[in-house]
């Protein structure tokens, strides 16, 4: 029942202020807007709301389907207009009114979002320390000199030629999420960064820098900006090695582990830290054939000896060990909250990081360069929905923000039923200096709804398959 609850208060109000965009801009150009519609299908309840100063009388409707919303303005194209209101009709405004009343409403969602990242950022979260974990063999981190378990507290910015950097600004590091977002930067700007480090436990000692050379040479993917320090060895921040769910009749599973067992030793080799067991495992192959690994587990506070015997499997072409278990526990957190103008400019870096990370997702899709796994439907929104509820009030108003962002720029798609294709249609007029036609109109509306009816079966599918697995 809470994530029914969860996820139709998100739609209905994401739905509300994107309308409510359109909404107020037409009325800033005088466009009599006849009806305000949350909810599609026959109206469960209706009211009217009178402006005297603009002489706007609304319809305020609710429907009794909850799955999107819309503004119905006086216009010519709709029906017949009385010539004493034809100043007020939508089609009588200029191509520049047009164009902002049509694009208020995913602006109206991209603003809503920023205000809600800025309210998690002024209110504050839990996130996680910047203390790094184990990093991948063989790869920049670990020549460098890492080897797990440093506690970052600053990071500079330095071009690839730059030998020394004192005079260059550092940035304080509050958690993991601020490495993450230096590391992002350094890799869109191809610089090196500069680690400043310290001893976890003694993090009053004096501490040193760490330089990890920016060693990439093509254009980053979308995964590489959802954790930008895997560029340079780092899968996330330091994490317990604790066993996680364990699927049944699993390597793990046959071996005797169980949920929140602590894995000291795998053949007799110490375990730092989950991402180093996680590579042991993935690494468990000899001439392509699994490897067996005895564990020393920690369990209700004795140690035990236990016998696994991995599979292998294919990823990417290349064969990799897997127990068919959770692996890593929680890192550990650290409470960070900003000043409120800070936690304004974070909320507007937070949309622009999303729209450039959903724009280029979206655009992989469309030329076949990305999956259409990746699109997910009501089900997959109302599961989110309720998982963000029950983690707490912050984690539900993000999640709201990224919903609020995909909203907005899913409507500026160039779909002739969505805003982008309304948006499209002026471009047209712009650059002609001529409306579409409107037979061009007819058919490109059914083109659009054939479409869009595609994007939105291949998104139920997709429910359905997450669902079966």
């Amino acid at each position: 029942m809470s994530t029914f609850l969860a996820f139709m208060f998100a739609l209905m109000l994401l739905v509300s202020v994107h309308e409510w965009g359109h909404y107020r801009m037409a009325l800033a150009f005088d466009v009599k807007v006849l009806r305000f519609s949350i909810g599609l299908g026959r109206p469960v309840l209706r009211w009217r709301k009178s402006s005297p100063q603009q002489s706007q009388e609304t319809e305020m409707t609710i429907g009794w389907l909850p799955m999107g919303g819309y503004v119905s303005m006086l216009d010519e194209s709709q029906g017949p207009v009385d010539p004493a209101e034809r100043h007020r009709a939508f089609n009588r405004k200029t191509l520049l009114a047009r164009t902002l009343i049509v694009a208020a409403g995913p602006l109206a969602n991209l603003i809503l979002a920023s205000l809600l990242f800025a309210v998690t950022a002024w209110w504050g979260q839990a996130e996680p320390v910047a203390i790094l974990s184990t990093p991948v063999a063989q790869s920049v981190a670990e020549k460098a000199g890492f080897m797990g378990g440093e506690l970052v507290t600053g990071a500079t910015l330095v071009p690839p030629k730059e030998s020394e950097w004192p005079e260059l600004p550092s940035t304080s590091i509050a958690s993991y999420n601020d490495l993450h977002v230096m590391a992002l930067e350094a890799a869109r700007s191809a610089q090196d960064i500069v680690l400043e480090v310290r001893d976890p436990q003694s993090p009053q000692n004096a501490a040193r820098s760490i330089r990890l050379p920016l060693e990439i040479a093509q254009p980053l993917s979308a995964v590489d900006k959802l954790s930008p320090l895997v560029l340079w060895g780092f899968e996330g921040p330091q994490a317990p090695a604790k066993v996680g769910r364990i699927e049944p009749d699993s390597p793990a599973a046959r071996g005797g582990l169980r949920e929140g067992d602590r894995v000291l030793k795998v053949n007799g080799r110490d375990i730092a830290d989950a991402q180093f067991l996680r590579q042991i495992i993935r690494k468990s192959i000899d001439s392509g054939r699994a490897v067996s690994l005895e564990l020393v587990v920690e369990r209700g506070g004795q140690a035990m000896v236990l016998d696994l015997q991995p599979l292998v499997v294919s990823q990417a072409g290349t064969l990799t060990g897997r127990i068919g278990a959770v692996v890593g526990a929680s890192p550990a957190t650290v409470w960070v909250d900003h000043g409120i103008v800070e936690s304004l400019y974070l909320g507007f870096q937070k949309v622009a990081s999303l729209t450039e990370l959903t724009g280029q997702v979206i655009y992989g899709m469309l030329t076949g360069q990305g999956s259409m796994d990746q699109l997910g439907g009501p089900l997959a929104i109302a599961d989110q929905a309720g998982r963000s509820a029950s983690i707490g009030w912050t984690a539900y108003v993000g999640f709201l923000g990224f919903l609020s962002v995909s909203l907005g720029l899913l409507n500026l798609l160039p779909l002739p039923m969505l805003d982008g294709g309304h948006l499209m249609y002026y471009l047209w007029e712009l650059l002609t200096g001529k409306p579409v036609s409107s037979d061009w109109m007819n058919v490109l509306q059914k083109v659009g709804l054939v479409l869009l009816l595609a994007l939105m079966a291949t998104a139920l599918v997709n429910d359905g398959m997450r669902l079966w697995r």
